[in-house]
């Protein structure tokens, strides 16, 4: 089916609250994920100083020890410095720019490893080598990171857990909320039940259910003024029939009087046929009066079915049409409600917008146009009537709907009355725009609650 959609449209997954929490606890994890692997290179960065701040040290202890024993064997040197974790040896060629480098052994272990050249008091050149292991700390970094990321991925995924629970758990009673909200535009207003939920939720379905029932006592006086002005137009409509029955009784009893008188005289007789002929006129325009009055009076049991709107106004535009050229009046039609499918009784529907086209055509002089509209919007399908005609009064326009009120020499002043009746009886409204010399704009809104089921 065409038209609006009845149900509300699904949340986009870049809204939905529950990926953003995941994206948010992901972000989370990559942030401590840098700061692990920042202060893994701050440690690092530690140990690399303090290498040469040891190996700085070592060189001074060996300028020490060679002014205080200047011929001292390099054995001896080599001993002294072995509890220092350094060795030392001549170098022969140029001498190499102090630097720091990482060197494994046979087992595998890692070193940090430190050369510095040292100026001897003989003149000659020594290579110094202090050596770090590294593999206690190392082994202590890496269980530290291991035992961290087991500990950090276990936690996001238990945080993931739980807060996919508990928002589910909270989004839950919201879902509920957005089915009834759809269900209430379909014309079905329902409560829903009251759980122990958060403060928040618990105060939304209280507030929810105060709507509800607030639509439900605006439904009940808007069904009870329409009792009411119903019993209001009877009584209108009663004073008005009263009035037009008056006029047509007396004409119908001056004409009788007066045939009898002239069908005794042969010469009078074609008068008398004409006086018969206005006789039935105005039993005709009685028995009018008698069924608009009837049908004002009478509750009009609708028998709705699914119809498409469009087809239906094209249908009155065709029965109409002829009417139209007759007149000289344009009649044109721009149906934009597509395939909207609404519960409309067919023949009460076309009659109500048969009765607007009529007007409209009366009220256009040769040369105008009227014009047919159909849109849809978000709560619903609005039928429009335009005409050129010399529109009427702000007055005038109020009284439109009036039962028996009417500004032409012809016509019982029901047809948009009538209209109206319809119209509310299918949930509906009608009303009229006007401005003098600029036409009249009839519009009927159909809520699309009334959609097919």
């Amino acid at each position: 089916m065409g038209g609006v959609p009845s149900t509300y449209p699904r949340v986009r997954w870049r809204q939905s609250l529950i990926v953003r929490v995941i994206i948010l606890c992901a972000l989370l994890v990559i942030c401590l994920l840098g700061a692990v692997y920042v202060a893994t290179r701050f440690y690092f960065a530690q140990v690399v100083e303090e290498m040469r701040e040891q190996t700085d040290k070592i060189a001074d202890i060996v300028s020490l020890y060679y002014e205080e024993n200047p011929v001292a064997p390099l054995e001896d040197l080599k001993a002294e410095l072995s509890r220092e974790g350094a060795d030392i040896q001549f170098l022969e060629g140029e001498a190499m720019q102090t630097m720091v480098t990482i060197e494994h052994d046979e087992l595998g272990q890692m070193y940090k490893v430190a050369y510095s050249t040292l100026p001897l008091p003989d003149g000659r050149k020594a290579l110094l080598t202090v050596r770090l292991n590294l593999q206690p700390q190392t082994e202590i970094v890496k269980a530290f990171q291991n035992k961290y990321l087991i500990t950090l991925t276990l936690g996001f995924l238990l945080t993931i857990g739980l807060m996919v629970y508990f928002i589910a758990k909270t989004l839950r009673p919201l879902r509920e909320l957005t089915q009834r909200c759809s269900r209430i535009s379909q014309g079905h207003l329902e409560n829903v039940e009251i759980r122990k939920n958060a403060g928040e939720i618990l105060a939304l379905e209280h507030t929810f259910n105060g709507m509800v029932n607030a639509l439900k006592e605006k439904e009940l006086m808007e069904a009870n003024l329409r009792q009411a002005q119903r019993l209001s137009a009877l009584g209108s409509l009663a004073a008005g029939v009263a009035h037009d029955i008056r006029n047509p009784l007396n004409s119908i009893k001056l004409l009788s009087s007066h045939v009898s008188d002239n069908l005794e005289q042969e010469e009078h007789r074609e008068r008398a046929v004409k006086q018969l002929r206005t006789i039935r006129q105005e039993v005709d325009r009685l028995e009018e009066i008698v069924t608009g009055f009837l049908s004002m009076a009478r509750e009009q049991e609708l028998n709705p079915s699914p119809n498409k709107v469009d087809a239906l106004l094209d249908e009155c535009v065709q029965l109409i049409r002829k009417d139209a050229e007759q007149r000289g009046v344009r009649l044109t039609q721009e149906l934009r409600a597509g395939d909207t499918e609404l519960m409309l009784d067919p023949k009460q529907w076309k009659r109500a917008v048969i009765n607007v086209l009529l007007n409209a055509l009366e009220a256009t002089p040769r040369g105008g146009r009227v014009r047919v509209f159909s849109r849809v919007t978000d709560a619903s399908c609005e039928v429009e009537v335009r005409d050129d005609g010399p529109g009427m009064p702000p007055d005038v326009a109020e009284r439109a709907f009036d039962p028996y009120f009417t500004t032409k020499q012809t016509g019982t002043g029901l047809g948009l009355s009538i209209t109206r009746g319809i119209v509310e009886e299918h949930g509906g409204a009608i009303q009229i725009t006007t401005r003098e010399q600029a036409g009249c704009q009839v519009l009927i809104t159909l809520p699309l609650r009334n959609l097919q089921p």
